[in-house]
């Protein structure tokens, strides 16, 4: 089957029937809408130190949010989908406002080991292209970071094992008996998760 050729009615089913290949299909037919938005978002707000890549991270999430979410009796998927990826991606530019006059007095760089972890950096933990420098003490981060794993839930616990030790999120379905999407959208949850609990260090 071509899920190509299916509407946004039919890709939404067979998602929700745990079809991987019907939810890689609306995630590679809504990145280039959330691109457009974000590229957007991204003029608009540049004087505020935000970054594409989040915004379009954050766009993506909520358009992984709005197939879990979706009703099809209050309206078209599209329509729901772009709210969802607006509605992510204005939070993180409010967040952007808020943190903007904030001064970083202590740098610890995203190449730091993982309390030790060989070949395992915070960088890895989330998502890719990110060019953060987090602020906090250097002694207690590490402590802190291993203790993130034990404020998830049993399954997204295993999950962010599994991810620090380098397995791919198929490999990751695999071994816990889970579906792609579920592993995919666990790893987006836990991803901003982890930012926020960065942040608050």
């Amino acid at each position: 089957m071509n899920y190509k050729d299916l509407n946004d009615y039919e890709l939404v089913y067979q998602v929700r029937e745990n079809n991987d290949m019907a939810y890689e299909a609306v995630i590679l037919k809504y990145s280039h809408l959330v691109e457009i938005m974000a590229n957007k978002m991204l003029i608009k707000n540049r004087n505020i130190g935000v970054d594409y890549d989040d915004l379009y991270q954050e766009g993506m999430y909520g358009v992984i949010s709005a197939l879990n979410d979706y009703d099809s009796s209050s309206t078209m998927f599209y329509t729901y989908a772009c709210l969802c990826a607006k509605r992510e991606m204005e939070r993180l530019i409010k967040t952007c406002r808020r943190k903007k006059h904030v001064i970083l007095n202590e740098a610890y760089s995203i190449e730091k080991n993982v309390s030790g972890m060989t070949d395992v950096f915070l960088g890895d933990l989330i998502p890719s292209d990110y060019d953060l420098e987090f602020c906090y003490n250097a002694d207690q981060n590490c402590k802190r970071i291993l203790d993130f794993k034990y404020q998830l839930d049993f399954i997204d616990s295993l999950i962010f094992e599994l991810k620090v030790n380098n397995f791919s999120n198929r490999e990751i379905a695999t071994l816990l008996e889970l579906t792609y999407k579920n592993v995919d959208y666990r790893l987006h949850k836990i991803r901003k998760k982890l930012l926020r609990f960065v942040y608050t260090i």
